[in-house]
């Protein structure tokens, strides 16, 4: 028989030894181990700890959704390693760099960070550029641009990380491991791939030298086809780039024609997924299992994942918190009932590039839209309007 032997984790208190019989007397048989989160014991309640077996995972893809969930992982106890198909020199976080910082304090903190070292720029008012010359302004609420490349590094101190690993189902040293955790995003390497996946090719540049623009702007395409951004990062730095289903990339010769002096520091070239959950199944082979971008958690309209993947990292973890044994069919239906709405907003971004949206039919749709967004509203990070909401989607 194994014998139960306990390990306590514990950060910055002290544990009395009531606290001790009280920890032994709920633990059940066979388990051997209790995980102590970091936050303040008398801020929990008992039932919420976790009493947990050691899990060995491994993290395919050190980005945004593998280096928080390895962080998070191995602060809950678990044997975590991960796997990074790029060098290390080579390594470095795709995406504009800008989320909402309403978001990402609380993830920060899950992960012992503070997020407020990595704000490169506060947002106030974003400029939207349209079809026939409108112009429309979003108030920011936490809109901001963030260091993710260091905050990324910071995530994965101390994590064991092996950089130039191409992995594959078949790859053998995966097969040590209880769990193997596809975290590779749009390239979704290890799970079967999706008849109804929908891409829009982009690509960005990282500039600095940018002179005159110091605030989020944006340029919509005709027909909510792809659009141009540009996201401020602070001393004269910035990312710009375009996502266009028709290739034209229209802003991003017309911002260097109008900025000689921008010098290109890094140019980024990656597809953007805009296929939510519901149509990126199955979310797991075996125990192969998707978090974040690699099932479909980025928000159709915008093209955004960073919030999104941090919320299926943290549905994954509390799951697995549950049970030895990860229960994939809770988790399918936990994905499936958060990222809900996606589908809709998914539909009137098909519909409207089709030429088809109609506001008076597709009425259910938009207000299933603005409700959960308005819902959301600090995920977003601007503020979220009906009435500006019509009038972009009838300009575009």
């Amino acid at each position: 028989m194994r014998e139960n032997k306990i390990i306590i984790k514990t950060s910055n208190y002290f544990l009395t030894g009531s606290l001790l019989n009280l920890f032994y007397n709920h633990l059940p048989p066979c388990q051997n181990e209790i995980v102590i989160p970091k936050e303040p014991l008398l801020t929990r309640n008992i039932n919420n700890f976790y009493i947990k077996n050691n899990v060995k995972l491994a993290i395919v893809g050190a980005g945004v959704a593998g280096s928080y969930l390895g962080n998070r992982l191995q602060r809950l106890g678990h044997q975590i390693e991960i796997f990074e198909a790029t060098k290390k020199e080579s390594h470095w976080p795709v995406c504009a760099w800008g989320a909402s910082k309403n978001m990402l304090e609380t993830f920060s903190k899950n992960a012992g960070l503070n997020f407020d070292n990595y704000v490169l720029h506060y947002g106030k008012k974003l400029r939207m550029d349209l079809p026939e010359e409108k112009i429309e302004y979003l108030d920011l609420k936490g809109l901001v641009t963030y260091d993710k490349y260091l905050w990324e590094a910071d995530l994965c101190h101390g994590l064991k990380i092996n950089y130039g690993f191409h992995c594959t189902p078949e790859s053998d040293f995966l097969s040590n491991f209880d769990y193997i955790i596809d975290c590779t995003g749009f390239h979704r390497s290890l799970l079967p791939r999706s008849p109804q996946d929908f891409i829009i090719p982009s690509y960005e540049f990282l500039v600095e030298n940018v002179k005159g623009i110091d605030e989020f702007y944006v340029i919509g395409y005709k027909g909510a086809r792809g659009y141009f951004w540009f996201f401020p990062l602070g001393n004269g730095r910035a990312y710009i780039g375009a996502g266009d289903i028709d290739r034209r990339y229209f802003g991003i010769s017309e911002f260097f024609e109008k900025n000689p002096h921008a010098k290109v520091l890094r140019k980024i070239g990656r597809p953007i997924r805009l296929s939510p959950p519901k149509r990126m199944l199955p979310f797991h082979n075996e125990n192969i299992i998707g978090v974040g971008e690699s099932i479909g958690c980025v928000f159709p309209l915008l093209g955004e994942g960073i919030i999104p993947s941090l919320i299926c990292c943290n549905i994954f973890i509390d799951i697995l918190n549950r049970d030895s044994t990860f229960d994939s069919s809770l988790y399918k239906k936990r994905i499936l009932k958060k990222f809900g709405y996606y589908d809709d907003v998914y539909r009137i971004v098909r519909l409207k590039m089709d030429g088809k949206l109609n506001s008076i039919k597709h009425f259910k749709l938009l207000m299933s839209m603005y409700r959960n967004m308005k819902r959301e509203e600090k995920r977003f990070g601007f503020g979220i309007d009906f009435k500006q909401m019509n009038r972009l989607l009838k300009a575009l």
